[in-house]
């Protein structure tokens, strides 16, 4: 029973020693990978794969034996998961209509999680990275190969712009250093110098954490990839030179980690002397899981334009509708009058032209209230955004004209008169309707507007509680949304782009950190409006107020914004920004410029200099191991002035150096039997040493200067012999 013990034990210990590390590399990887594409259970997805993994190492090892057999194993195992892959790749296509390489590099956060997809990397990818890690560390060391297994999470966080944790980094590059010990001395190409042991288990141990500390007391460079650079660089447009900006999500963008470079996007030049103009992505409608998500079933009862190009659902599109209800007479009730509509708000248009030669987009960046008679090109959807119509647009770049109604203090005093809420609006569209003076669109379109655009569906009695504190003492719904905009700067809220909070949750922004960025202002705002009865939406676009030296607004991804637009009963949607005073920063020039950020930078080169440095000690130091180790034993030798003490410590290095490089135990041997095995197994003399070594230590003898020198000089010419670094080279030759 002692014996079956042992054998198990030194079973499990020879597995350990061999398979534990490069397994552990693995499923780090593969769980690094599984965090960027699953919201849940990437957890269970990492243990199953350990699972997965392992019995892939055992098919490996059973196979590795039947040299003609094993490749056509291998081929026949891969084809197998290939025919697997591609099923799941089709399934995952047929079921979303989203490409897998969409998916993989670009809009796998607004594709969600597509199982096949996700069974597909498990399965497929999962296959590749174990297969890499076999054959490079278990068959045949090679640190090229365990590199490459590494830069894989890299390459793929860098396509959405996320950041892997410095825990994560930390951990698996700990492994890898590791790995890079370790694996040296037991894959299976590689001779056998380190007796595996406690003590060697120590030493290895110590030096990778050292290291591992050291990496993470260093300040952490950030860099963009060309994928970071370029999230849109796998969409498949006629244009090439594409941004992150240039397309629209079904999601909307994360609140924190924000990665602006200050980037030129457009110029546009405007007619107005506006100070700032609120350039429109998109806009979204339902908030879920602290993000805003496009609910396309909110079209039903949308048309884009009545007749015109005018959107139903603008101010000046209300204006004439409500104007034509008050000339008939009949709604005087209501507050609609002739006095009311003496004056056309939105008659004076101003001219907006935009101009880029690298910013493509598929939309056309534009005010709320667009015109489109200019563009014969474009069309505007039900939620207001402008895009080009279907190919028109052949060319790369971005050139329009367009007019557009300002949004300013006309138009607003306008709309802050209309003497209309819900309630009486909703009473005054269907008596308008019953008399014929509304069309059943018409009818409809305000009806689901509001049902749609109130709709909550993560409450916060908290959060309703604050909105009522701020918005009832308020009669006209302009007043109301005014007043939830004052609201942030009159509490002492603050402005930060690099935030981020222990607790990512609205509420704690709102009660507790108050510090965010603009995300974090236009969804608290969207929310309490949709809690007091308005109607509102959270919107993306971009806030021009940067202006060149003829006049132009100079729009950079740095001025990436995210706003309000709230539905004003009689008058439609009236843009709001929530956000308070110190997100319009100078990105000029390319940062600011002042000694902080100076700092910083000079920090960021010299850590990426240190940490290049480091990794370049690193392996030097593992590759030259050996020659490192006997600088040392040389040096010690000079501070010792006992010559029989130097001549013990010259015979205990060649027996260290004879039990490294065969792995055999020399201590048993007498120096005569280890004169011989050196002479007749390495070619060498080390008489000079044995003879002193015995004369000093069994004689009593001393030894002179003479005789030492002669003797350090015999172990010098015999160091290559007694490390085997000759036969080494000679088989690398080979």
């Amino acid at each position: 029973m002692t014996l079956s013990r042992n054998k198990i034990t030194q079973k499990l210990a020879f597995l350990t020693e061999r398979y534990f590390l490069p397994l552990l590399l693995g499923t780090v990887v593969m769980n690094i990978i599984f965090r960027t594409y699953m919201r849940f259970d990437s957890g269970k997805a990492t243990a199953l794969f350990a699972v997965y993994e392992i019995l892939l190492f055992f098919i490996f090892e059973k196979i590795k034996p039947r040299k003609v057999v094993r490749g056509f194993v291998y081929i026949g195992i891969a084809a197998v998961i290939l025919l697997i892959s591609r099923r799941l790749i089709a399934a995952g296509y047929y079921s979303t209509g989203t490409g897998f390489i969409d998916w993989f590099y670009v809009n796998s956060q607004e594709s969600g999680d597509v199982r096949e997809y996700l069974y597909f990397v498990f399965l497929g990818f999962g296959f590749f990275i174990t297969s890499i890690l076999y054959y490079f560390t278990v068959y045949r060391f090679r640190s090229f190969g365990m590199m490459l297994v590494i830069l894989f999470p890299f390459v793929i966080y860098g396509k959405r712009d996320d950041n892997i944790s410095t825990l994560s980094i930390t951990f698996m590059l700990t492994v890898f250093l590791a790995l890079m010990v370790h694996q040296r001395q037991t894959s299976d190409d590689v001779k056998k110098y380190a007796v595996i042991n406690s003590s060697y288990a120590a030493a290895v141990a110590l030096f990778v954490t050292f290291t591992a500390a050291v990496a993470m007391v260093l300040p952490k460079p950030e860099y963009e990839s060309q994928l970071e650079k370029n999230a849109g660089i796998f969409d498949m447009t006629v244009n090439t030179n594409t941004t992150e900006y240039d397309d629209l999500n079904d999601e909307s963008s994360p609140r924190f980690g924000a990665n602006a470079t200050g980037e030129v996007l457009f110029r546009a030049r405007s007619s107005g002397d506006e100070d700032i103009i609120y350039f429109r992505r998109q806009s979204f409608d339902i908030f879920t899981d602290d993000s805003w998500w496009l609910n396309d079933d909110f079209d039903m009862y949308y048309s884009t334009s009545d007749g015109d190009d005018i959107e139903v659902n603008s101010p000046e599109y209300l204006y004439t509708l409500m104007k034509k209800l008050a000339d008939t007479g009949k709604y005087e009730s209501y507050g609609l009058t002739a006095e009311l509509f003496a004056g056309d708000p939105f008659s004076d248009r101003s001219w907006l032209n935009l101009s880029s030669t690298s910013y493509s987009p598929t939309y056309i960046p534009a005010p709320l209230m667009v015109r489109t008679e200019a563009l014969t090109y474009a069309y505007k959807n039900y939620h207001g955004e402008t895009f080009y119509d279907g190919f028109e647009k052949q060319y790369s770049g971005l050139g329009v004209s367009y007019s557009y109604v300002r949004e300013d203090t006309t138009v607003r005093d306008y709309v802050r008169s209309l003497p209309l809420d819900w309630e009486s609006f909703s009473k005054l569209i269907e008596e308008a309707y019953l008399d014929g003076d509304l069309t059943k669109g018409q009818y409809y379109n305000f009806t689901k507007l509001y049902s749609n655009y109130t709709r909550i569906d993560e409450s916060s009695p908290e959060m309703e509680k604050l909105a009522h504190e701020i918005t009832d003492r308020y009669e006209s719904e302009y007043d109301k949304a005014q007043a939830l905009v004052d609201y942030f700067e009159d509490n002492g809220y603050i402005y930060d782009l690099e935030y981020e909070p222990e607790d990512e949750s609205i509420e704690y922004f709102l009660f507790e950190s108050k510090t965010g960025s603009c995300t974090s202002y236009a969804t608290s705002m969207a929310l309490m409006a949709r809690m007091v009865g308005l109607p509102a939406r959270y919107v993306e676009g971009f806030a021009a107020y940067e202006k060149a030296e003829d006049g132009a607004f100079i729009v950079r991804d740095s001025h990436a914004h995210a706003f309000v637009e709230v539905y004003i009963a009689g008058a439609g949607w009236v843009t709001f920004d929530p956000t308070v005073p110190g997100y319009m920063q100078d990105y000029s020039g390319g940062g600011g410029g002042n000694a902080g950020e100076i700092l910083s930078k000079f920090m960021d080169y010299f850590s990426r200099i240190v940490l290049f440095l480091g990794v370049i000690f690193v392996l030097v130091f593992i590759v030259l191991l050996d020659r490192i180790a006997e600088l040392f034993f040389r040096l010690s030798l000079m501070f010792k002035k006992d010559l029989c003490k130097k001549t013990a410590s010259l015979y205990r290095r060649i027996i260290r150096l004879l039990e490294l490089s065969s792995g055999k135990r020399f201590r048993g041997y007498s120096p005569r039997e280890t004169e011989e095995y050196v002479r007749d197994r390495r070619e060498a003399d080390v008489s000079a040493v044995v003879e002193l070594f015995e004369k000093s230590c069994f004689g009593g003898y001393l030894p002179s200067d003479v005789e030492y020198r002669q003797a350090y000089a015999a172990y010098k010419a015999a160091w290559k012999a007694l490390a085997d670094k000759k036969r080494r080279k000679a088989q690398k030759q080979k």
